[in-house]
């Protein structure tokens, strides 16, 4: 009975190793960071971000399919405009916390926490990412952009 505990735990702790290479195949292929529902940025709107310069829930009544998974807007209109130029509005980085990319690690960017940034839309993990960022933009965006190419 010991020998089957053993190995059961085992097993559980094999498949718990595995999920961050899980994490990483997602963000290689897909370049898409999206929750559990596998909804991109957590289900927020990227429109909004434009228009009321504020993070806002996506509805699931607007959805926008892009880059293999569902967008959710909070708006048609908003919905529209991102599905006539989804390059122009979708977060850099996959939606994946910049701060965290320049570091080489992909962690999921955090769309409460956001910077815009020369048009772009960037994402971090936690505020203290944003802060780094105030301080230095060009080389943290230069450094994640070096990393995101290395991911395929």
């Amino acid at each position: 009975m010991s020998y089957l505990s053993r190995r059961a735990l085992l097993g559980n702790l094999a498949a718990l190793a595995a999920l961050p290479f899980a994490k990483i195949a997602n963000a290689a292929n897909n370049r898409v960071a999206t929750n559990r529902r596998g909804i991109a940025m957590q289900g927020y709107d990227t429109h909004a971000y434009w228009t009321i310069a504020d993070a806002r829930e996506g509805n699931a009544d607007y959805v926008v399919e892009w880059r293999g998974v569902p967008w959710h807007f909070a708006s048609a209109e908003d919905a529209e405009t991102f599905a006539a130029s989804p390059e122009a509005f979708e977060p850099q980085f996959g939606g994946f916390c910049t701060r965290a990319m320049s570091l080489r690690k992909v962690v999921d960017g955090d769309p409460n926490v956001w910077r815009l940034h020369k048009g772009k839309l960037y994402l971090f993990a936690r505020p203290v990412g944003g802060t780094y960022f105030d301080k230095g933009q060009d080389a943290m965006i230069a450094k994640a952009q070096l990393h995101w190419d290395t991911l395929g």
